[in-house]
């Protein structure tokens, strides 16, 4: 009997995670305060230079919440302080996918496309940035279109050019 409420459980678990409807925390009985909790701990491992310790903690907490933006942010941030940028970009990306209007992760991705050398990325990125971001009006909107303007200097206009380019016609069949 028990096994058989066990292998239910088993079951009904792997349905739920892998149809996209649970986390694995939901699954393991964690609550959103707790992971809140751990996720205090590991900003404030990052904050203090602690960026082994930071990036386990980031880890853990993707690992049991795949669908938080803020923990794919912080596993990025640790990449991209480790100069992994590529890294950063993926994690960057799946917290902008995650949370469209937050400007965080574009603007994030635009410095290490940049610092990758990856001019027409970065722009691409700034262009996310200011389509998806909220406006002017809110503090959120302000601080990075004005980080974004800052960034799209170093960039250069060039770079912004190739993206605004209509895409060609394709040929004709033959």
């Amino acid at each position: 009997m028990e096994n058989e409420i066990n292998e239910n459980r088993i079951m009904e678990a792997a349905q739920q995670f892998a149809t996209g409807f649970a986390t694995m925390r939901e699954l393991k009985g964690i609550t959103s305060a707790e992971m809140e909790a751990v996720y205090s701990v590991g900003f404030n491992m990052y904050r203090t230079g602690r960026y082994d310790d930071a990036e386990k903690i980031f880890r853990f907490l993707v690992l049991f919440d795949h669908l938080e933006p803020k923990y794919w942010m912080g596993v990025g941030a640790i990449q991209q302080v480790r100069k992994d940028w590529q890294g950063a970009i993926a994690s960057y990306g799946y917290a902008s996918f995650l949370n469209m209007k937050d400007p965080k992760p574009q603007f994030h991705a635009a410095e290490c496309f940049l610092a990758l050398g990856d001019k027409q990325n970065a722009a691409s990125a700034l262009v996310a940035l200011d389509k998806y971001c909220p406006p002017d009006t809110t503090p959120i909107g302000r601080e990075y279109r004005a980080k974004a303007a800052k960034l799209r200097e170093l960039i250069g206009e060039e770079a912004f050019a190739e993206i605004d380019k209509p895409d060609p016609e394709p040929a004709p069949a033959k």
